[in-house]
């Protein structure tokens, strides 16, 4: 005898679980960045070469650990396109004001040196 899940429950599953690998990576990959800024700032005070191999090694690692990232992202979000339309609705408004805001931002500060 097999048991059928309703169509409901395996949506919220499968979403729980692409959510939870993408809340690891996510953090992940906010976190070394700053680590890897610490290791450098110790290597420049120290001068120990040790610390910038570390720096090195962690930004080969929070590069793979990007690309996993944004590919957990995109199916994130193809999961909400498919159960949560308002949602994306409210996005892309805000896309609309953001991207204007953005161009205004850009033309202040247009031709400044950096």
């Amino acid at each position: 005898m097999s048991t059928v899940i309703p169509d409901l429950l395996a949506a919220r599953s499968q979403m729980a679980v692409s959510l939870a690998f993408h809340i690891v990576f996510a953090v992940i990959g906010i976190g070394m960045p700053v680590l890897m800024v610490v290791a450098e700032r110790r290597w420049q005070t120290t001068g120990d070469a040790a610390y910038l191999e570390l720096a090195r090694r962690w930004a080969k690692g929070t590069a793979i650990l990007f690309a996993a990232g944004a590919v957990s992202g995109t199916i994130l979000w193809f999961e909400l396109g498919l159960t949560l339309k308002l949602v994306l609705l409210a996005l892309f408004v805000g896309a609309l004001v953001l991207i204007p805001s953005l161009y205004y931002l850009f033309r202040i500060f247009k031709g400044r040196p950096t």
